[in-house]
């Protein structure tokens, strides 16, 4: 047993530590980590690698990865984490670790520049893996649906319908997958920035909430002016659904997909003609325009 070891045995050792900062899990043992980037043992050389002296312990291997991003500066930056992550098999793995280093060094470096890119470079590689997984889910939609149109002229309509049954399953599973991921990345992306925590006095004006985004978002030009245009030249369901996740702690809890569900609702509630409506329609078009 080392002297860590007998050191940390003792509770209560642990817990003034613990108290004061001391503590650590780390080891102080050589290697122990995953090697998300490439490193050499040997002098320091001018180029993308990570060099140590001897054999690095945990912490100090990944300290040594961002005092090796913060020698660079604009696309260099970008050349070396793609030396690191092109070779690394597990590119989700390597984009999480990444994601969760840098988060928790931006909360404290809020304005380093390096970071602030890695981090961006982050979720670009993020949102290609995810065009990936959805160019992926394509083509297995078209090869299912051309074994079942290519076994309709031999199988029974029974077989047909079980096979489009089981089909359909997969598709969802796929869908859901897809958005459960898609949902895990917006929580990741915005989990290091600033978000809103507004609060409604009153739950009962929740869907007049989502209306007022609603009307806000069909907003155009009052009828008769030389050229009528809307508003907005973008502004979704989705947009809305996004707003209320992440601003309003009343939908804070609900999937994005499940806000979208939710505005489609809403909007087949509005009644244009309802005289609130009406008023509050003219209104933000005299406030506009």
């Amino acid at each position: 047993m080392n002297w860590r070891q007998k050191l940390y045995s003792n509770i209560f050792v642990r817990n003034v530590l613990a108290s004061f900062g001391g503590r650590s899990g780390y080891s102080l043992e050589p290697g122990g980590f995953v090697p998300y980037f490439q490193y050499r043992i040997g002098p320091y050389q001018n180029d993308l690698f990570l060099y140590f002296p001897k054999e690095p312990f945990a912490l100090r291997y990944k300290n040594e990865i961002f005092n090796k991003l913060n020698e660079y500066t604009g696309y260099d930056i970008i050349r070396y984490l793609e030396f690191h992550f092109s070779p690394y098999d597990d590119k989700e793995d390597f984009l999480a670790f990444l994601h969760y280093e840098l988060s928790e060094r931006l909360k404290y470096s809020p304005k380093n520049a390096r970071m602030v890119s890695a981090f961006e470079w982050v979720a670009d590689k993020k949102a290609q893996l995810q065009i990936r997984q959805n160019s992926t889910l394509r083509s297995e939609i078209e090869k299912g649906v051309k074994e079942i149109v290519q076994e309709q002229s031999s199988a029974s309509p029974e077989e047909i319908d079980k096979r489009i049954e089981g089909f359909s399953l997969l598709l969802q599973e796929k869908v859901n997958q897809i958005l459960d991921e898609a949902e895990s990345g917006i929580r990741e992306l915005t989990g290091s920035f600033t978000t809103g925590n507004i609060k409604l006095n009153n739950r009962n004006h929740e869907d007049q909430l989502v209306q007022l985004f609603i009307l806000l978002q069909q907003v155009r030009s009052p009828q008769g002016q030389a050229r009528t245009e809307q508003l907005f030249k973008t502004f979704t369901a989705t947009d809305i659904a996004a707003i209320l996740h992440l601003h309003f702690e009343a939908f804070g809890g609900n999937k994005i997909n499940t806000l979208q569900r939710t505005v489609g609702q809403q909007a087949a509630r509005l009644k244009p003609n309802h005289p609130k409506i009406k008023r509050l329609t003219e209104a933000l078009e005299d406030f506009f325009y």
